[in-house]
């Protein structure tokens, strides 16, 4: 893997040379493969960035368009791996409003939706999820496996609204692109996973991701990895794995400096040890990270006063109750050894 990157590396050298812009472009978006196959999330976002400030600053012609918006997904996404929901709302708010895409407005909205989702923006999604089936339907329903992470996503968020009819439909609607192993193994595990833990059934989310990241590494690699190891850590807790205390210790190495991820594992870490006051500071850095869904299920599982006020964002989020659960911080999840 290290001479993969290294050629690729060379390849952006020698393009950049040309003074051509579109070869430039395509060197940096194989670098970008070359890094996230290899596990560098950060310096492969940092790429992402390199290819839109490149196309930005080039001679408008339909063939660098073209590669833009080819590149402002890609940046959408690697923001997504690295927790930074911002920046990946901004790319993908970009592509979404893009004039070349206003006929194909499941294409337009696909990372929009994904994006809203993993931070709870319950009425974006809904409303965005309107122009993606209409905008689908038009086209004639096409089986474009890309599309599946914003279809489990809509459903996904239909789920924590605890809208059964309209998740059913969605669910329907992503069945229609066949097996997708994204869907079973990659994305489609986060979300399941994400709803799994509203509703309080840890176990259940656990063995939804039961496979390690390195088993499922090609579908969970570049966006999902630092999701997919956060949330089954959380899970392991919840659940009372044994294994839990040391998942915590791997996850935490794996998801350095990424805010969402990150939380999401100190989170897990202040239930495991009964810390309510290392657990109420994730809601801060949820609430800053631009996450107010996972802020807000921070505060119910922080319980009493604090699960008052996290049932009350998520009233004001659309999304339906947590049982509370203040219990785990003053003993502690039942994690076994």
């Amino acid at each position: 893997m290290p001479e993969t990157i290294a050629r690729a590396e060379r390849a952006v050298q020698l393009t950049h040379r040309t003074g051509d812009p579109l070869a430039e472009s395509t060197a940096l978006d194989v670098l970008t493969g070359a890094l996230s196959w290899a596990g560098d999330t950060y310096a492969a976002a940092a790429t992402t960035q390199r290819r839109i400030t490149l196309l930005t600053s080039a001679p408008t012609t339909p063939a660098t368009t073209h590669e833009l918006i080819e590149a402002l997904g890609e940046a959408a996404e690697a923001s997504l791996g690295t927790g930074d929901l911002p920046a990946a709302r901004q790319w993908a708010r970009r592509l979404a409003e893009h004039p070349l895409l206003a006929e194909v407005g499941h294409r337009a909205t696909n990372w929009l939706l994904v994006t809203d989702a993993l931070a709870g923006n319950v009425d974006q999604v809904v409303a965005g999820s309107v122009r993606f089936l209409d905008a689908w339907h038009r086209a004639g329903s096409p089986a474009q496996s890309y599309l599946g992470r914003a279809m489990a996503a809509v459903a996904m968020i239909h789920g924590l609204r605890d809208d059964h009819d309209a998740r059913r439909e969605w669910l329907e609607v992503l069945n229609q692109l066949g097996t997708l192993p994204g869907h079973s193994y990659g994305y489609g595990a986060i979300f399941d996973a994400m709803l799994l833990l509203h509703r309080g059934q840890a176990a259940e989310a656990l063995e939804r991701m039961a496979p390690e990241p390195r088993q499922v590494w090609k579908w969970v690699t570049w966006i999902w990895h630092h999701w997919y190891v956060a949330l089954r850590t959380e899970a392991a807790v919840l659940a009372g794995n044994p294994g839990a205390r040391d998942s915590l210790t791997e996850a935490r190495t794996i998801v350095a400096g990424n805010p969402v991820a990150g939380a999401i594992v100190e989170r897990a870490a202040a239930l495991l040890d009964g810390d309510e006051q290392a657990l109420l500071a994730t809601a801060n850095a949820f609430e800053t990270a631009g996450c107010r869904y996972q802020s807000a299920r921070t505060m119910v599982l922080a319980g009493g006063d604090q699960a008052e006020r996290g049932l009350a964002v998520l009233a004001e989020l659309g999304v339906a109750p947590m049982a509370p659960t203040g219990d785990l911080i003053a003993s502690g999840p039942d994690v076994r050894v």
